[in-house]
Formats: structure tokens, sequence, C-alpha cells
């Protein structure tokens, strides 16, 4: 048996730790506030859980994978966690995404219906398609509860409330630094993950678009869903790259919000006065190709780095945690494309291409 200590009980620390506690080692998670916070990646009511990630084959096996650790999760917890309603991208004229993840999604086996524009009406109460050439449809997709889930996953190992560094660590075999937005703050010199905003803003629609799947513009770049539990609708432009502070305030930018309220009328006409109902400043932690950041430090023994979910690593938290688990135990070593060192722009990981 191992001790591990675990920093950062959002969805990537908490998966991790609840996996090595069913493997047998000792683990004690560390948070800084409480799992779920609305301060980290992790802390937000839902996150999209979709197959397609354009011609990536290793993220669309390890979501599917994930699907299958989520329901095992909501059965060991007696906690309702996914909801599926599916998943629409939405094609505007020069988008190859679809097509590439439409060859990929044959290549593993999964379902998806490719759509014309009035075909995908029936989806939406409402759908403005002039500037779509058409949709893929993911039926076996949809959304996940994230600050639900992100508990669930915490509840399963110790946990010790406090703020952990690097200059006062955790006596531990293996120390795991999967800190999110404050792990480029732990490690200034080391990790190159940038941390940038992103507003969210729900909007009062009736029950009818309780009904609807998520939606991707990849292009666009918008994402949301619709209702669910009483939240309103959710919209988000997944563009711009403004450096934020984790530990800041969080107050929504009224040119974002101006920039959604046009999209909303143009793509869901009927929704052009509604109301908006709340609103949260978010973040990502983006690297520089969209991939994780898996790794050992380099001058610390038994210290690994975990982190860069870059705006869609929340779905695959308990499947990516068998695999940084297999690393950790010497099972395997991190994916090149998983390490420290330069990165290279890569498209089709995260819900928009910009």
């Amino acid at each position: 048996m191992t001790r591990v200590a675990v920093v950062g009980a959002g969805v990537f620390g908490a998966a991790t730790a609840r996996e090595l506690h069913r493997r047998g080692h000792e683990v004690t998670l560390h948070e800084q506030y409480t799992p779920g916070t609305v301060r980290s990646g992790s802390g937000g009511d839902t996150r999209l859980v979709r197959t397609a990630h354009g011609e990536n084959e290793w993220y669309a096996r390890l979501s599917r994978r994930a699907v299958e650790l989520w329901r095992e999760l909501e059965r060991e917890t007696s906690t309702d966690l996914l909801a599926f309603t599916g998943v629409a991208w939405l094609d505007t004229v020069g988008s190859t995404f679809a097509e590439a993840s439409m060859a990929t999604l044959d290549r593993i086996g999964v379902p998806y219906e490719r759509l014309t524009v009035d075909e995908a009406a029936r989806l939406f109460p409402a759908l403005g398609g002039d500037d779509l050439t058409g949709v893929l449809f993911e039926p076996e997709a949809g959304l996940i509860r994230a600050r639900r889930a992100t508990r669930a996953l915490a509840s399963a190992v110790p946990l010790e409330i406090g703020n952990v560094t690097p200059q006062a660590p955790p006596k531990a075999d293996v120390v795991v630094w999967a800190c999110g937005a404050w792990l480029p703050k732990a490690f200034p010199e080391l990790v190159a993950i940038e941390v940038v905003r992103r507003d969210v803003y729900f909007f009062g629609v009736d029950g009818a678009w309780a009904r609807t799947p998520g939606f991707c513009e990849y292009d666009g770049p918008f994402y949301g869903h619709g209702e669910l539990g009483g939240l309103g609708m959710k919209v988000a432009w997944d563009g711009g790259s403004v450096a934020f502070d984790p530990d800041g305030e969080r107050l929504p930018e009224e040119e974002t919000l101006a920039r959604v309220r046009a999209y909303v009328a143009r793509r869901f006409p009927t929704l052009a006065d509604a109301p908006l109902i709340g609103s949260r400043v978010c973040q990502y932690e983006l690297t520089g190709d969209g991939h994780f950041l898996v790794d050992r430090h380099p001058d610390r023994d038994g210290w690994w780095l975990l982190g860069g979910a870059s705006g869609h690593g929340f779905k695959h938290g308990p499947a990516l945690a068998e695999y940084v688990a297999d690393c950790i135990e010497g099972v395997r070593d991190p994916e090149p494309f998983h390490r420290l060192g330069p990165r290279v722009g890569s498209a089709g990981l995260r819900t928009a291409g910009r």
C-alpha cells in the first residue's frame, strides 16, 4: 500500500483519488475550498458529455469509457448524474469538424445521425438555420451534473481542507498536484497553462426546452443546452482569451452578454426576448494544444502533475483517472502528447474551433 496525497478536489483530482483508493492505496484528498466550489473548473451545474472529437480517437474512446464509469458512480452513490437527450453539432459553411468526427465514430462503432437542417428542426422548439449546412446528432450524449458528480467522486476518500503548496507539501509517498487553475500558480516556471475566463448565461424558457439536446457550434463558437432542473437554458460563447485570476472577483462582462443574446436571437428565434435569469463566470485551463497534462515532476520523486482540462476535460474524469493511476503504478507511461514541454495547436478537442 502506498500513501498518496492528491491536491485539488476538482474532477481530475477527485476521480484520481477515488481510483487509487479503489486499487488499495492509502489516499488523502486535499482541497483549499470544498469539492465542487464554484471557483473551480469543476464547480458548474452542468457539463456536456459527447464522443465527437474530430479526428481524435484517443479522447473519443476515453469519453465512451467515462460514461460507463459515470453510470457506475450513479449506482454506487445512488446519485442522479447523467441527463442524456443527445448533443447536436450545428455545422456552418467551411466547417470540417462533423465530417472528421463521423469518420472517427464509424471506426469505434458509436451511433450518430447526419441530419439536414430541416430534419434537425425536430430537435428544438425553434431553430434558425439559414446559415447552417447540416447537423451531426449524437443520441448517446448529453449532460452531466458537474458539481454533484465532483462531490460524489470526492466522497470516496478522506478529505482535508486547507491550502497546500509545493513549499509546504503533504507527507506522502506520491503527491498528485491536480490544482486546476491554480496549477500554473503553484509551478509557474514548469507548467505552461493559460487560465482564461468564460462567461455562462442562463435564460428563462418554457418546458418545451427541457427536452432539447445539448448543442455546439464548433466554428461559432457557442455551446449550451436546454432547460434542466430549473437552471434555464444555458448558452456560452467559447471564444476569447482574456487572462483570468481564479482568486479574483467574478463579474460577467456586458460585451459577452450582448454577443450571447445576439446568438440566441439568431439561432433560436422564439427566445429573442427570453429573460436572463442567471450567469456565472468560469475559467478554462488551456494547454497549448488542448491535450491534458499528465506527467512526472522532473525534479521531485513521486510527484505528478495533472491538469490542463482545456475546456473539454470534465466528462473524461473517471476514465482519465484509470489512465493516470496506471501511470502512477508504473503499468504504462504517459502518452507523449500529455507530457511537459512545448505544445503545438490541435483542433477537435474543445467544443469550439477557436
